[in-house]
């Protein structure tokens, strides 16, 4: 009685949704299996041959033909093999070929306010693969998603991006770890605006350095720093609770400038637009409205603009006050190199440029010295240095 009441108390224990996990944990485990073997039947019988019927292969490898048409597929979309209607299943003739994935965020495209920075990737992404596509064995597969920034890569491409052929990933605007920085990829894979073993990011810090010391030497000495909504706000606590705010106190410690004579700044969204949202070049243009508005003794001479779409707005409020850029005040601005946003209105301004171009070149060459061999997963960040391009 003693056993069966333990046993009781076990089965007990184990609620419904711990017995379907561990289901669903033997039937990835057998999935897996399945197209391992596949895939390894494939390499055995070479480019061109044909497998066996579904019938045969059910029997050969003793699983049902649910599961072994999962594993058709998956392979299929891998481009390991491919189906005939009524003629069979074949190996492809780039079963040979490494595949490298790109999983792109589009949350960055999709958002009407977001800066051009996205898009302009994008192309040159496209580009690269387009060169390597002539000198290199690589296949290249895309895959689009819609979530928030930095979320961790969905459970459903993990097995994909773990097939045997896969040579490496890029991850546009995703997370390679989980919340409690648990890995989720074993493969060489390379991070923009996301997290992994190779992250690219911009060094915000030496940007913002260079942009107040480009400011201080053209004589100004009540400086500001103004930035789109959702960057830190302009009181000091707040600026402390953030990654981006931090390095900027930090850097003013540095540079010895007293905090007292520095302002942060963001647009206030007025109560009618708070519902509707507020555009980048609106925020620009209120807070031109609003610190201009304001007697001459208070006005900044000398602004660090931290995004190129609020430089957009903010110059067409001074036009309209009459006040000009390089006379009145002096301003550097974050500029993309190719960007229409600022063209033909940078006579008088300074630009910390981010150049699309360096982005994608450090984004395959990591990603190439990683999938070269001898592959180790680390936590490396590679910092884009800044650079500064002083009016015109």
């Amino acid at each position: 009685m003693k056993d069966l009441g333990q046993s009781a108390d076990t089965n007990y224990l184990v609620t419904p949704k711990q017995r379907r996990q561990a289901a669903t944990r033997r039937t990835n485990a057998k999935f897996e299996e399945i197209r391992d073997r596949l895939h390894a039947l494939a390499v055995e019988k070479g480019p061109g041959s044909q497998l066996p019927t579904i019938r045969e292969l059910c029997t050969l490898l003793n699983t049902s033909s649910v599961t072994l048409t999962a594993a058709l597929d998956l392979l299929e979309t891998e481009r390991v093999l491919y189906r005939k209607e009524r003629q069979g299943i074949f190996v492809s003739e780039k079963i040979h070929e490494g595949t490298i994935h790109v999983l792109f965020n589009i949350n960055a495209l999709a958002d009407t306010n977001a800066s051009p920075f996205w898009t302009m990737l994008w192309s040159q992404i496209l580009q690269e693969f387009e060169r390597r596509a002539s000198f290199k064995q690589e296949q290249y597969q895309f895959h689009f998603l819609f979530q928030p920034f930095g979320r961790p890569i969905p459970d459903a491409y993990l097995p994909l991006l773990h097939a045997p052929n896969v040579r490496g990933c890029i991850l546009i605007g995703m997370n390679a770890r989980t919340a409690n920085h648990k890995r989720l990829l074993e493969i060489p894979h390379v991070a923009i605006a996301g997290g992994g073993d190779i992250v690219i990011q911009g060094n915000f810090g030496e940007a913002f350095q260079i942009a107040i010391q480009a400011l201080q030497q053209q004589g100004c000495q009540k400086l500001a720093c103004w930035f789109p909504l959702g960057f830190p706000t302009d009181q000091k606590v707040d600026l402390e609770e953030t990654v981006e705010g931090r390095v900027m106190l930090e850097k003013l410690q540095e540079m010895k400038i007293p905090l007292h004579t520095f302002s942060f700044k963001q647009a206030t969204t007025p109560i009618y637009m708070q519902k509707q949202g507020i555009s980048k070049q609106e925020q620009g243009y209120l807070l031109v409205k609003e610190v201009f508005g304001a007697e001459r003794s208070r006005w900044p001479d000398g602004i660090y603009i931290l995004d190129d779409m609020l430089t957009s707005g903010a110059l067409i409020a001074w036009e309209e006050l009459g006040l000009a850029v390089g006379s009145d005040f002096k301003v550097v601005s974050q500029a993309n190199v190719g960007s229409p946003i600022l063209f033909g209105r940078t006579k008088q301004i300074s630009l910390i440029e981010d150049d699309t171009s360096d982005w994608v070149r450090a984004l395959f060459s990591f990603l190439d010295q990683a999938m070269s061999g001898g592959y180790k997963p680390t936590d490396q960040v590679i910092q884009l240095p800044a650079r500064l391009r002083l009016q015109d």
